[in-house]
């Protein structure tokens, strides 16, 4: 592992060290004010936590074990547990969800939740500041470490901080309404504002079930990084040393695996091992610069066989004949 790689690895454990520790903090006074207020709006935030901290917890497990070196049992490494663990953490969140918006209809149907606002109120300012404060300082480092594994923590403490925000909207407008003629719809604020949360959030955790699945079933990571990886391929080897190649590309998390198949003449300057190693060498430095988790396989060929064989597309043909 190289010193920049050991730096972002440092970064990473910094981000999810923080994460761990804030949702513990936030767990234990979400539980607390739940059960203080009656609040099921509460409940739900400390439960979202609670949800969170294993997650965290999983992550830091995931995190040390991505980075280590194939072996017989995983000949490829462990790279596609990031992106299985972000699935889980969607899937989690998706229970929670689905729990807390049986019980908000339940809290409707029996004549709504007495709140103690003025408990309920102090907590929800203490978390959405915390909340949003935890997002801005998970979400640099995990920018800084480019860890996919700590920016979806930092998306988390975002939408825990829109919940207590809303949470803290809501709970001061019944503040209000408590002396005025609309007194008796107080108790279903509590409620219908769990349902109003579950419809705004229940969008997160399907996007990190999405991006996780297209990685986990290897889509392609998208045309901007496609046209970067091409940039740096046209930059490093000139036109006139092959004639034309075939570009392959997966992102599993933080790793990027480039697969690049040039077809080169029987003449061309490319024809010793010492040339094809140092133009792997070229591509290899331009690839760490942008993306410093990267995994390349370089092939040359003068045969389009060879090509179309290494990506499978030779045994689709047969197969369809």
């Amino acid at each position: 592992m190289s010193t920049h790689q050991q730096l972002l690895n440092k970064l990473e454990r910094r981000a999810l060290n923080f994460s761990v520790w804030g949702n513990v903090f936030m767990v234990i006074i979400g539980v607390g004010f739940a059960i203080v207020s009656a609040s099921e709006a509460i409940m739900l935030d400390g439960l979202y936590s609670f949800i969170h901290l294993l997650i965290a917890l999983l992550t830091i497990r995931v995190s040390k074990l991505v980075m280590k070196p194939s072996n017989d049992d995983y000949p490829f490494g462990y790279w596609m547990y990031e992106p299985m663990i972000n699935l889980a953490k969607g899937l989690m969140i998706i229970t929670l969800l689905a729990l807390a918006l049986f019980n908000a209809f339940a809290a409707l149907y029996s004549g709504g939740n007495d709140v103690v606002l003025d408990m309920a109120i102090f907590y929800a300012v203490l978390a959405t500041v915390g909340c949003f404060v935890s997002a801005w300082i998970v979400g640099r480092l995990g920018e800084r470490a480019q860890s996919p594994l700590a920016m979806v923590d930092a998306k988390n403490w975002l939408v825990d901080g829109y919940i207590s925000a809303a949470m803290l909207v809501v709970f001061i407008a019944a503040y209000f309404v408590l002396d005025t003629q609309w007194a008796h719809w107080v108790p279903y604020f509590d409620p219908i504002m769990v349902i109003v949360l579950v419809a705004l959030i229940v969008v997160v955790p399907l996007s990190i079930m999405r991006d996780a699945w297209h990685e986990i079933v290897g889509k392609h990571p998208g045309d901007d990084i496609e046209d970067t990886i091409r940039d740096l391929i046209d930059s490093v080897i000139s036109t006139a040393l092959h004639n034309g190649y075939r570009l392959r590309l997966v992102m599993t998390g933080r790793f990027l695996l480039v697969h690049i198949y040039f077809k080169v003449e029987a003449d061309s300057p490319l024809n010793s091992i010492e040339a094809l190693d140092d133009v792997r060498e070229q591509l290899y430095q331009a690839f760490r610069k942008h993306y410093p988790f990267v995994a390349m396989d370089v092939v040359f060929t003068q045969q389009d066989k060879w090509q179309k064989i290494a990506t499978g597309e030779s045994e689709f043909v047969q197969s369809q004949q």
